[in-house]
């Protein structure tokens, strides 16, 4: 896999990542769609740690420092 595809992949997992969480935010919604959001949560992240487990270490030093620097604060 090229590591831009990689790259894109983090980004997409975190914009859903900050829609599921933001629709969790809200109380308008019953036990199965909060049950939904939760479970879709964990799933993105667990993908995430996979990614970052598996990927990460043969992506590029200087891309590889980038993104961990950019995720540090």
């Amino acid at each position: 896999m090229a590591y831009v595809y990689l790259l894109d992949l983090y980004k997409y997992i975190d914009a859903r990542l900050e829609d599921a969480t933001g629709g969790l935010d809200t109380p308008q919604g019953d036990r199965a769609t909060v049950k939904f959001a939760q479970g879709r949560i964990d799933a993105l992240t667990e993908f995430q740690i996979f990614l970052k487990e598996n990927f990460n270490p043969k992506l590029p030093r200087r891309i590889r420092e980038s993104l961990t620097s950019k995720k540090s604060p």
